[in-house]
């Protein structure tokens, strides 16, 4: 089985370098020409048989563009929501390291230790990712699964069967592919992070993993 792992085009709020979370933040216009970009690639290279989305509009209108260019539905599963930053979330980063220095601290460098006030942790959304592949290696394959930046690097430590403590090291682009293939139950990375199709409409903002 192949799982196509997408992050979401850039979103506006990638550009303002505010949390998001699971707060709605619609795409950029750069981010509206990435997904198309993206879906071109996919619509060309590896069409899907099925496409599953996070209810974000974000990710949703991603996954949106992906299966007009192939000519398949959209189904939002919430389990593949963002983590919930809490009440980090609408804030700028440069709020967030006055107001928190010391969290925002651990979060990059020990993020497995952290749970946002009011929200999740690492460990919450790692349970209902694996609730969600439970379900997933059942569906229609290869399954392309649009999502955020917290699940595609869940995604690469499932795959590479490490440990939350590497989360840190991960880096997951806007509208990039992450690609697993699934034998006998057992993940195996085949790519990681492809963007090569954003040739010109790469975001090199910082922000872009908040």
């Amino acid at each position: 089985m192949t799982l196509l792992f997408v992050r979401h085009g850039e979103s506006t709020w990638n550009v303002e370098g505010r949390f998001q979370g699971q707060l709605d933040a619609p795409l950029s216009d750069l981010g509206v020409r990435q997904a198309r970009a993206l879906a071109q690639r996919i619509a060309r290279e590896s069409p899907p048989a099925a496409i599953v989305s996070s209810p974000l509009s974000r990710a949703r209108r991603t996954a949106e563009i992906i299966g007009e260019a192939c000519d398949i539905p959209v189904a939002v599963d919430g389990r593949l929501i963002e983590i919930c930053h809490g009440v980090w979330q609408g804030l700028l980063e440069t709020e967030v390291v006055r107001r928190w220095p010391a969290l925002h601290k651990r979060w990059h460098d020990a993020p497995q230790s952290v749970a946002f006030p009011a929200g999740e942790s690492l460990h919450d959304v790692k349970a209902r990712f694996e609730s969600f592949l439970s379900d997933a290696l059942t569906m229609p394959a290869p399954l392309l699964i649009c999502t955020h930046d917290v699940l595609v690097r869940l995604a690469v430590l499932w795959a590479r069967r490490e440990p939350l403590e590497r989360f840190s090291e991960l880096k997951t682009d806007n509208a990039a592919i992450t690609e697993i293939a699934v034998e006998r139950g057992e993940p195996r990375l085949i790519r990681q992070n492809d963007a090569t199709h954003l040739d010109g409409l790469r975001s090199d903002v910082a922000s872009q993993a908040l």
